[in-house]
């Protein structure tokens, strides 16, 4: 059997749905044959091995055609129409929202499509009034309507889905948690960053591997210890993106950039270092642009690595955290609320490493890679 994925983000690109896409690539190249259509980034090409072909598409605009949504889509159309007279798959996947307009355009009903949803599209598009969305609204509309499944990536993804009166077909909505694999989690411990960043050993450092931006509640944090004013809280920002330049500019502004180290991007085997030196992981992710997060793969990384998460209500991450006992709930709207939880991990430190134990064996017990796979492969298989 031959599944064609599509996606819009595959590595060396960095982020949520590419590190998925990788996770998936992985877990069915090893039972069935797998092409991988996704764009081509700079110092990369196609490539073919047993079992996986990567294709790479040259979209105009090189690393920035996601600038350009309109030409993005009839060209991913073209490539997707010839890829699929050139491979005959037996599924099509779908990976991230631009790949969902691309499959709507397609609209190829006499396949087994599936689609994987994390939520951003549904608010963003779905849920969206303008007429300037409408002609992405009947797309993904279509493509849901004529796909085999939609696989959403947490309960708050699916019921977001629901909730939007946009797809009544709930039968087909299967949810598979994203998973954790036992390398990252088995990986030694390195502390050696903290002495070459400069760390004191009574430092009490917060981390947030993830891009920079007001989706994913950097700024929010940043805030919260302007108020804090402990100068033992050091703050880890680790990732890229467009609003760099202004968080730095907010921490100076504030007086705390002293105590803010923006690290920017690091490859994913790097990030571990990251994480065994932090005494707690932070994500106050939130609605932004339309935009929110389905179930970050930081967070399962981060208990991965046994840290307890301060992570948002309301979102994918909640679902990840047992309050009090693997990690912390927030409202990452609400500064106060940010200072408050962040000084009760402070108080209770000498809890944190218990509450990061529980963090790996809920993650271990409940999205292991392992879990992730049977499911995935489950589907395919019903064919």
């Amino acid at each position: 059997m031959k599944v064609l994925i599509y996606t819009h983000e595959y590595p060396p690109f960095k982020g949520g749905i590419a590190t998925s896409s990788q996770k998936i690539v992985n877990i069915l190249k090893d039972k069935f044959k797998v092409v991988v259509f996704c764009p081509k980034y700079r110092n990369t090409n196609s490539s073919n091995s047993d079992n996986l072909k990567i294709k790479r598409m040259n979209f105009i605009g090189g690393n920035k055609f996601k600038k350009i949504p309109l030409l993005q889509y009839i060209q991913g159309f073209f490539y997707l129409k010839k890829g699929i007279r050139e491979e005959k798959p037996d599924y099509i996947l779908y990976l991230g929202e631009e790949a969902e307009i691309v499959g709507g355009l397609v609209n190829e009903v006499k396949l087994n499509q599936i689609v994987r949803i994390a939520g951003s599209g549904i608010k963003s598009i779905l849920e969206n009034k303008k007429l300037s969305r409408s002609y992405k609204k009947s797309l993904m509309k279509r493509l849901y309507k004529n796909s085999k499944y939609i696989i959403a990536v947490s309960n708050n993804t699916k019921n977001l889905l629901i909730k939007s009166n946009e797809f009544n077909e709930v039968n087909k909505i299967k949810l598979i948690y994203n998973g954790l694999e036992d390398e990252f989690i088995k990986k030694e411990k390195d502390y050696s960053l903290r002495n070459k960043l400069g760390f004191k050993k009574d430092d009490f450092i917060l981390l947030t591997v993830s891009r920079i931006l007001p989706r994913k509640g950097q700024d929010n944090v940043i805030k919260a210890l302007s108020e804090i004013k402990n100068k033992k809280i050091k703050y880890i920002c680790v990732g890229d993106g467009n609003y760099i330049k202004e968080f730095k500019k907010l921490s100076k502004n504030l007086k705390i950039d002293n105590s803010i180290l923006f690290v920017g991007e690091i490859d994913r085997e790097d990030s571990t270092k990251y994480y065994d030196i932090a005494d707690a992981f932070i994500l106050c992710n939130r609605t932004w642009n339309n935009k929110i997060e389905g179930l970050p793969n930081v967070v399962l990384e981060a208990m991965g690595r046994s840290k307890p998460v301060i992570g948002s209500k309301d979102s994918g991450t909640e679902e990840l955290i047992i309050d009090g006992k693997t990690g912390y709930h927030v409202d990452p709207e609400n500064i106060q609320d940010i200072k408050e939880i962040i000084i009760c991990a402070l108080e209770n430190r000498d809890k944190l490493k218990v509450m990061g134990d529980n963090a790996l064996n809920f993650i271990q017990k409940n999205f292991s890679n392992k879990k992730m796979e049977d499911e995935y492969i489950r589907i395919f298989n019903e064919n």
